[in-house]
């Protein structure tokens, strides 16, 4: 698995950021890559999400992409819509183009990597949106990784949340995380050791003791 990654999917990967830093897009790219490859480096990612925020000039600047990609990469358009597009560079790699909503929390990082890439808070709170809305297992393991390295402020993540999506609770984010199957840690591309099952049901317990701590007070 490594190598696949190392030697074939994440070169892709820089490239394709090489390329959209240098066509200076108003693109940060956000999502579990953004957190993995630039903050925490716990799993592997295959997919690039790149947002843009109620960008009247969304569909052109994702047009110039698509097109100064396709002259280094095969590109293939999957799917294109006004506020999406889904678009496949070298039979490999899954890249996604999103007019998302107006609201944001902070403002993108610059890396030597990459210019514009999305801050931890950000990526949190969509997390938060992405655990009620679907089941995956990345979504957990991607907010137990950030709330064991940085301190949250819960409230404010909660409020964040619904300002893009509404009906995002402590209660139910709490219960989404507790009932979480540590058998699906093994669905998880770990770049380290995969944490201890007791070790992960004892942090995500700790988390949502924070979760509705905060939310009580």
């Amino acid at each position: 698995m490594n190598s696949f990654y190392n030697d074939t999917l994440y070169p892709i990967q820089d490239k394709v950021l090489e390329i959209i830093q240098k066509s200076d897009s108003p693109f940060y790219l956000t999502g579990g890559t953004a957190l993995s490859r630039f903050y925490f480096n716990h799993r592997y990612s295959d997919d690039l999400d790149f947002f843009v925020n109620q960008d009247t000039n969304f569909v052109l600047d994702a047009d110039q992409i698509i097109a100064t990609l396709g002259k280094s990469a095969v590109v293939e358009i999957k799917l294109k819509s006004t506020t999406y597009y889904s678009i496949v560079v070298n039979e490999l790699l899954k890249v996604d183009l999103v007019n998302d909503v107006g609201f944001r929390y902070g403002e993108a990082k610059s890396f030597p990597e990459f210019n514009r890439v999305d801050n931890v808070e950000n990526i949190l709170s969509n997390k938060l949106s992405a655990l009620i809305s679907r089941d995956e297992p990345k979504d957990v393991v991607d907010i137990w990784i950030i709330a064991k390295n940085i301190s949250v402020d819960w409230p404010k993540m909660f409020q964040d949340a619904n300002s893009k999506a509404a009906g995002i609770f402590p209660p139910e984010v709490a219960k989404k995380l507790t009932e979480f199957p540590t058998t699906m840690l093994e669905k998880i591309k770990w770049i380290n050791d995969q944490p201890e099952a007791q070790v992960f049901s004892a942090d995500i317990t700790n988390i949502c003791n924070s979760i509705l701590k905060e939310e009580i007070d």
